[in-house]
């Protein structure tokens, strides 16, 4: 959303928002339904000088005024200027847009300080995504998420694509000490053979390797040395989530000129994932059996029993966990 009147919709945990960049270049989000009967405001994505209901025509600016709301001048005691939008609390971090129901809950920046550190080595805050891969998935999110933060499958489901890449055995992840965790793969040999721009910051041990990130609960992205796979997840259900896959590129490299390494790309992370579908559709069902039961986890799944741990604490409280997985 760089130009004013970009916008694009979302509905979060049932919640219809819309993100836009009002006239002043100030980034908004707000409830997309409207003040009068509570019809949405507007739907999808792309530019716009207003927000219109297309049910009776009232029209909100771009920073949630109502400025039109036909034949509403009988009725007596209206008062136009405090009917506006709501504005949801959010906060914009590395080209994200992180949004939080919860008004009175603390910043996330301050808690992110050390992966921002590493993320602007990369320059990500300024890389474009392209369009995503859509994956409508019936599994729950956290089976998602245990399935992203470890590399210990690479031998298994990814024995033709990441093992060859980086080996299941050569990957570690760090110790987590907030709200989110970093695993690190190195790759085989030489640095990353890239083919579009890369940041003259990035060290030759970042080039040298990718790394998967998880910001609790489930924001999940890879970072290699000129490109980045964001996986959105929407929780729709228990056991259902909408995945968008983004592959994010320097903004240098969202031109033509790239076109066919993007399409390599997306033809590569679509591979990948189609390996993940039957595992993650495996595990969902599994743990529907009576007999399922949490087994006893392998130093390479030290990011997934981090993150559970930071669930459980959260659900149950800090006292009595232990330090062993």
């Amino acid at each position: 959303m760089a130009k004013p009147g970009d916008y694009f919709s979302y509905d979060l945990l049932g919640e219809p928002l819309v993100a836009v960049r009002d006239r002043d270049g100030v980034l908004r989000v707000m409830s997309r339904v409207c003040r009068h009967r509570g019809f949405h405001v507007v739907e999808g994505a792309g530019n716009r000088n207003s927000l219109q209901c297309q049910y009776h025509r009232w029209t909100y600016g771009l920073d949630g005024r109502l400025i039109g709301a036909p034949e509403m001048q009988q009725a007596a005691g209206f008062d136009f200027p405090a009917c506006r939008l709501p504005e949801i609390r959010h906060e914009e971090w590395q080209g994200w847009v992180f949004v939080n129901l919860d008004s009175s809950a603390a910043p996330l920046a301050p808690e992110l300080m050390p992966l921002s550190k590493i993320l602007d080595t990369y320059g990500v805050a300024d890389w474009v995504a392209l369009e995503p891969l859509v994956f409508d998935s019936p599994w729950n999110w956290k089976v998602m998420v245990d399935n992203f933060m470890e590399s210990y499958h690479h031998a298994g489901i990814h024995s033709d694509t990441l093992q060859q890449v980086t080996p299941a055995a050569a990957t570690w992840a760090e110790d987590s000490h907030g709200p989110f965790a970093i695993l690190h793969n190195p790759t085989r040999g030489e640095p990353m053979d890239t083919t579009m721009p890369v940041s003259p910051q990035l060290s030759a041990e970042r080039r040298r390797e990718f790394i998967v990130v998880v910001v609790f609960p489930f924001h999940l992205f890879a970072v290699s040395p000129d490109n980045m796979q964001y996986y959105q997840i929407q929780p729709l259900g228990p056991e259902h989530i909408m995945l968008r896959i983004f592959t994010c590129v320097p903004r240098a490299a969202a031109t033509e000129e790239y076109a066919e390494v993007h399409r390599h790309l997306a033809a590569l992370i679509n591979q990948i994932h189609q390996q993940d579908i039957p595992a993650c559709a495996g595990i969902q069902a599994g743990y529907r059996s009576r007999f399922a039961a949490s087994g006893r986890y392998s130093h390479l799944e030290k990011a997934i029993w981090q993150f559970h741990r930071y669930v459980l604490g959260r659900l149950v409280g800090e006292n009595g966990l232990t330090d062993e997985p």
